[in-house]
């Protein structure tokens, strides 16, 4: 039934022009001679229009094929009173032709723009037809006139197949702006998305070295002896290199990813990122007595990008290390399966409750909890690591229990050569 409520423009053409013009028709026969021939032709040609109206409405045939009905209807129904005509010896006939060439006018316009243009050619052999008829019918009516009305009706096709023409073109223009508007909206789209992505990504990366610098900051006020301030100093150093090159990296990366249309992805070995992830949480995995465990064989490779598989490592490390206990374990292992590897990192923390669990993935950022010794994040870990791993031909997945720890899997494409 929404359809009642729609607009087209064809049934907009029948409702304005047609139904109006039968009913106004009918009215004037009817005053002029009561219930006429030609009163009950407008009253059929008024149900037909009606007809085609409902039957579009509940579904049973095109809004063109509405159009078409009702102009035909007219068309042969108006010519065909010319039988009627004949045998009435009052009947104006200049005035009917005029009628009937008028209305074809119209009908030929109407049908050509909005439906095809053949009926347009349909139409013209129509009224050659008929224009003859009415000569053998009243040969006293000046054959001039006749030339002259077929003359009009021929240049209307003239002027209507030069405005589809026209209309043709503007249209085919207008969707080829379309098109070109929408692949420029596309790409405008993953550009921006693009950026907040590098944005994030390097946000949420930049936060492990500046938070251990600001915790080695304190330290030094509370140690008193010069050798822990110059192992602090030391520390601090370390610290600021690797938050430097981890920008550095992150920098070169996000230029290269924004100038490439694809992701360049090359077998390399998973443990060797593992090492340098660990090496990079260190800090953090000290001050909580975390105990990180590589499993991975030193042999496996997998078809990867390394700056993108180290962000992501790094994210769920920092992740697993927040929400681990003091002094409990995290272990990285893999496990070849048919045609995958399983890439798990798995620690003994608080564990996701099966609401969080189910709404993790619902939106781009998920709802930052702190950590068990109250470390604070910005809810784009998981997110990001997700959309990374994906963009690696990988796949996502997290296993989790409240207090019973969380396992997250990565799947990738195995390489028997590897």
């Amino acid at each position: 039934m929404k359809k009642f409520f729609t607009f087209d423009k064809v049934l907009f053409s029948v409702l304005i022009a047609i139904v109006p013009g039968v009913l106004l028709d009918g009215f004037v026969q009817y005053n002029a001679d009561g219930f006429s021939p030609f009163f009950y032709r407008d009253v059929i040609m008024f149900a037909v229009v009606i007809a085609a109206i409902i039957s579009h409405m509940i579904g049973w045939i095109s809004q063109s094929n509405v159009l078409v009905i009702s102009d035909y209807t007219i068309v042969f129904l108006f010519m065909g009173s010319l039988a009627i005509g004949i045998q009435d010896p009052n009947f104006q006939f200049e005035a009917y032709f005029l009628k009937v060439q008028l209305i074809l006018i119209l009908i030929i316009f109407g049908l050509g723009m909005l439906v095809h243009f053949k009926h347009i050619l349909f139409l013209l052999t129509l009224n050659l037809g008929f224009i003859i008829s009415c000569s053998m019918a009243f040969p006293s009516f000046p054959i001039e006139k006749f030339v002259f009305f077929g003359m009009i009706v021929s240049s209307t096709l003239l002027v209507t197949f030069y405005c589809q023409r026209i209309l043709i073109k503007l249209s085919r223009k207008v969707k080829e702006a379309n098109r070109f508007i929408k692949i420029k909206n596309e790409e405008l789209r993953e550009m921006n998305q693009s950026k907040d992505d590098l944005f994030r990504i390097i946000g949420h990366d930049l936060r492990t070295p500046f938070h251990q610098l600001k915790s080695l900051v304190e330290m030094i006020d509370e140690v008193k002896s010069e050798e822990e301030k110059t192992q602090i100093k030391s520390l601090l150093k370390e610290s600021a290199d690797k938050g430097n090159q981890l920008l550095e990296d992150l920098l070169h990366w996000g230029k290269t990813y924004k100038q490439q249309s694809e992701i360049l992805l090359e077998k390399q070995e998973i443990s060797t990122i593992i090492d340098r992830v660990f090496e990079f949480s260190s800090l953090d995995r000290k001050a909580k007595q975390i105990h990180l465990i590589n499993k991975l064989p030193k042999d496996l490779q997998i078809p990867m990008n390394s700056t993108m598989m180290e962000t992501v490592m790094r994210n769920l490390i920092a992740n697993a290390i927040k929400f681990s206990h003091r002094g409990s374990y995290i272990i990285v292992k893999s496990e070849k399966l048919d045609r995958q590897v399983r890439i798990s990192i798995m620690d003994q923390g608080v564990g996701i409750c099966k609401e969080r669990l189910y709404k993790l993935f619902k939106s781009e950022k998920n709802e930052s909890t702190y950590g068990t010794e109250n470390e604070e994040g910005s809810g784009f870990g998981l997110s990001i690591a997700k959309k990374l791993v994906e963009k690696q031909n990988g796949t996502f997945e997290v296993r989790s229990e409240r207090n019973k720890g969380t396992v997250i899997n990565l799947y990738f494409p195995f390489s028997r050569s590897a």
